[in-house]
């Protein structure tokens, strides 16, 4: 939260972090706790499963659904009287031309309000799915609308990086400073800790071995943990299993999706949970065994490395392994 407050005058934050970690609740606390104007757009929810694209008309309806929120709204209506736009009770109506330079032209109008304002992209790697390129607006914004910080939250951290080009050449992006607050998951002390703490605001006696056996099937990852404390009030231990039944359900359409964009990564996802850790040559075995081809090396290393940019596996010490340990759930339940 420090850390995140100490970029807020900057022109571009990214808060990065697996799924589940924390990352929107972190933004939206901040941001309440200082009283800020801001604007959040969840970008994951306006993605298009049948297309596989995020319109940017989307976009700019969530856009016009946030701006009655503002605690200047009044003021902000009369700055944008020719995009044609209204602000009440009922929403925001406007003429239907050139969503994208209308969008435009509604940041203009919030910068001329004269005070700072957080644009928030939530799971911002999505934009790359936007039907109208979205780098140049962004680049757009950083460069002329001082009164505007983009916040970008991110779990496919490899994504948004490539998205926003920040260190290519040919991106609107290059060269750009941009500020980083990193959420991580808990190492298991802070993980018993976290727990410990929560009963205790509760008033709840809860003995050792619980939040234990919880930090060894859940680990470090904050919104299972959270979750498994709400529902042990009324479960018990029985809260355990729930919290992974339940979260197997959550993530199986994510997984389903991931797996419909490469005919190996479901193998790679099987040989990786099924081993925990497991080497480049391990996972090669595996698909060979399920597919009866050998990929290639190109091949694999490409589809291993885009899962590690996905924020669906990490690698240390030339091992790959699945961070969540719902997802690894997950994917052995759907192997059977």
């Amino acid at each position: 939260m420090e850390r995140f407050k100490k970029g807020i005058n900057e022109r571009l934050i990214l808060v990065l972090g697996l799924r589940r970690i924390g990352k929107s609740s972190l933004v939206l606390s901040v941001l309440n706790s200082l009283s800020m104007d801001y604007l959040f757009i969840d970008v994951r929810k306006l993605y298009d499963n049948v297309s596989k694209k995020v319109p940017v008309e989307r976009i700019y309806d969530e856009l016009k659904s946030s701006l009655g929120k503002l605690s200047f709204k009044e003021r902000l209506k009369d700055l944008i009287k020719d995009v044609d736009l209204s602000l009440g009770s009922v929403g925001i109506r406007l003429r239907p031309s050139e969503t994208r330079n209308n969008i435009v032209r509604v940041f203009d109008a919030l910068n001329d309000v004269g005070k700072r304002i957080i644009i928030v992209f939530d799971e911002a790697q999505y934009l790359r799915y936007s039907t109208s390129g979205l780098r140049p607006l962004l680049a757009y914004i950083y460069d002329n609308l001082r009164n505007i910080t983009l916040v970008l939250t991110g779990s496919e951290v490899g994504l948004l990086h490539d998205f926003l080009g920040i260190d290519d050449p040919s991106s609107e992006l290059y060269g750009r400073y941009f500020f980083t607050a990193e959420l991580t998951p808990f190492n298991r002390e802070k993980s018993i800790d976290f727990l410990r703490r929560g009963f205790a605001e509760l008033n709840t006696n809860v003995e050792d071995y619980v939040w234990e056996k919880a930090v060894n099937e859940l680990d470090g990852i904050v919104g299972w943990l959270t979750y498994f404390g709400k529902l042990y009030l009324d479960k018990g231990l029985e809260a355990l299993d729930e919290v992974k039944e339940l979260g197997i359900n959550m993530v199986k359409s994510e997984i389903e999706e991931l797996y419909s964009r490469s005919q190996y990564y479901q193998y790679i996802m099987e040989a990786t949970a099924t081993l925990e850790e497991a080497k480049w040559s391990d996972i090669l075995r595996y698909v060979m065994a399920k597919t009866g081809r050998r990929p290639t090396n190109a091949t694999l290393s490409r589809d291993l490395r885009n899962l590690v940019k996905m924020g669906f596996l990490i690698e240390v010490n030339d091992k790959y392994r699945i961070p969540d340990p719902i997802v690894k759930y997950a994917v052995l339940n759907m192997a059977r």
